[in-house]
């Protein structure tokens, strides 16, 4: 998969918010997905002690779920965990396992956020805008904005919204019980 758009990485905290606010005027908040045929979903692993990471893609066809490709690519982390600047630190390893696949999703499913970052380019956004492609963060937890409660049954949601705007949705996974 071939990046439609770049930018260095090796970057300070200041230009690193200068690159988001910048690319996030470029981010669609629009439903643009057509005949989807191949899904994929990225990650990276934790560091281990000589802080490597494994970064993976594995590509499904949809809506079959059968898997059609995985990769994976190996390297040092450069950028230091920074809340908000996560596309930093994951995306160069991101971009390596996917820049090997031999196929283009149509969708990829992203462990981020989306538009619910306080700059509006998490790192799904982000690597949405690099490869062209839609993108949909599925993060497990709030950056940032609010929802009201969740029901307890899989499949309930809520708006997440910050200031007026709707940035995303909590979603319940699994069965709630009060403790």
């Amino acid at each position: 998969m071939k990046r439609q758009l770049d930018h260095g990485w090796d970057v300070t905290q200041v230009q690193a918010r200068e690159i988001q606010q910048r690319l996030a005027t470029q981010v669609s908040k629009e439903c643009e997905l057509h005949d989807v045929c191949l899904v994929a979903g990225v990650d990276i692993s934790s560091p281990d002690a000589h802080g490597v990471a494994t970064g993976a893609v594995v590509v499904l066809h949809y809506p079959e779920l059968e898997l059609a490709e995985s990769k994976t690519a190996k390297q040092r982390l450069s950028f230091r965990y920074i809340p908000g600047l996560l596309s930093f630190r994951e995306s160069p390893l991101i971009l390596a396992a996917c820049e090997r696949l031999s196929l283009a999703p149509d969708l990829i499913l992203v462990d981020g956020q989306g538009l619910a970052h306080p700059r509006r380019l998490g790192l799904a956004s982000h690597l949405g805008l690099l490869w062209d492609k839609p993108t949909i963060g599925c993060a497990k937890s709030r950056l940032c904005g609010r929802h009201e409660p969740v029901g307890p049954e899989p499949g309930c949601s809520a708006q997440l919204i910050d200031g007026n705007e709707v940035i995303g949705a909590a979603l319940r996974t699994k069965k709630w019980s009060a403790p």
